[in-house]
């Protein structure tokens, strides 16, 4: 009996393990506060390399191709079975180089004289070791996979945001910041709360938590689609490039903030080992983005096309407002297919600092 009440204690203090730095425990400006997705994929990548048993792969020159194609996108579904990469350790330039040819994969030797499976240039110098596992029961990892590739993708396209978000003069409405991260502060207490807690009590505080993220997600996704509406009818030749410069930043915060907010509510759903749930959030965050995508305002450009005319960008993401929403859709996608792959073999690309 006091075993099992120590492996829930044990259990219960983990679930605080999202929150790393003192804003995240102590702050009230969510922008502040770490990439949620990313601590999670972190303990998920954790929960992998401790409840799984892996075969390692020395060399890979039969899995050339599909490791490639893993990497560029995440996952590949062949007839050898499901590669899925650890995007998170992968730069943008790595990706890029693959993608354009400059790099590729092959094998390169370690300091001790090992092969060891690589990424290489064209000069066959050496890019980044990783290396190549194979589940030994893919059941057991299929659900945690399946979640490390969305969640790694969609961090990527976050930080993605934060970048270009540069570009607009930011416009600073502290009430506003507030009154949209207040409900993530209310459900951040509520969740430590339920690390003190009982079992039963836990539960409910958890799910009081979720519906504070709830309200919190709804109130961020009925603003952006104001706040775009607001840009479409500012447009034209005589615009106040203020008022666009307002919107703009506005709608700059919100897909800021709602990657937090879903990727609190994915862990909280993940830590009470509710799948279905989870699937369904992301299903209305992919719903959220396709109307954005597709559902035209006044008859005329859709949200990301005004966005998309109206942005201020860099010499970099010339594009970004009308792809990158596209991947976050295509990355859910992804989710949802391998989920499905039940009956094959699971492959694990880790990458490695070229240092190690």
């Amino acid at each position: 009996m006091i075993e099992n009440a120590k492996i829930i204690e044990s259990k219960k203090s983990d679930l605080l393990d999202i929150f790393v730095t003192e804003a995240d425990r102590k702050g009230t400006d969510i922008l502040a506060m770490s990439d949620f997705l990313t601590v999670s994929i972190d303990k998920t990548i954790a929960e992998i390399e401790i409840n799984t048993t892996w075969t390692v792969y020395h060399h890979v020159e039969g899995f050339i191709g599909e490791i490639a194609a893993a990497i560029k996108s995440g996952f590949d579904i062949s007839k050898i079975g499901i590669l899925v990469a650890d995007r998170s350790h992968f730069s943008q330039e790595i990706l890029d180089g693959l993608k354009s040819g400059i790099y590729h994969v092959g094998q390169s030797k370690e300091v001790a004289g090992n092969l060891r499976p690589a990424i290489l240039d064209s000069n066959e110098q050496l890019v980044k070791f990783f290396t190549l596992k194979k589940a030994i029961d893919p059941t057991a990892v299929l659900s945690d996979i399946s979640s490390l590739t969305m969640q790694s993708s969609l961090h990527r396209i976050s930080k993605q945001i934060e970048e270009i978000a540069q570009a607009v003069q930011g416009i600073i409405n502290s009430m506003r910041c507030e009154n949209l991260s207040n409900r993530f502060i209310y459900a951040r207490d509520k969740i430590m709360q339920a690390a003190l807690a009982s079992e039963e009590d836990c539960d409910t505080l958890l799910k009081e938590a979720d519906t504070y993220l709830l309200e919190g997600l709804g109130a961020l996704y009925t603003d952006t689609n104001n706040q775009v509406k607001s840009l479409a009818a500012r447009t034209g030749p005589f615009a106040n490039i203020k008022a666009i410069d307002t919107a703009l930043s506005y709608i700059n915060e919100d897909m800021k903030m709602i990657p937090k907010y879903v990727g609190m509510r994915a862990y909280l759903f993940n830590y009470r080992g509710q799948t279905a749930n989870l699937m369904r959030i992301l299903g209305d965050y992919k719903d959220f983005l396709q109307t954005l995508a597709e559902r035209k305002i006044d008859g005329k450009y859709t949200a990301l096309e005004t966005i998309h005319r109206n942005y201020p960008y860099k010499k970099t993401n010339m594009d970004f407002w009308l792809e990158s929403p596209m991947q976050m859709i295509k990355a859910i996608d992804s989710y949802e297919i391998l989920l499905e792959q039940k009956d094959k073999d699971i492959f694990y690309i880790d990458a490695e600092d070229h240092n190690e």
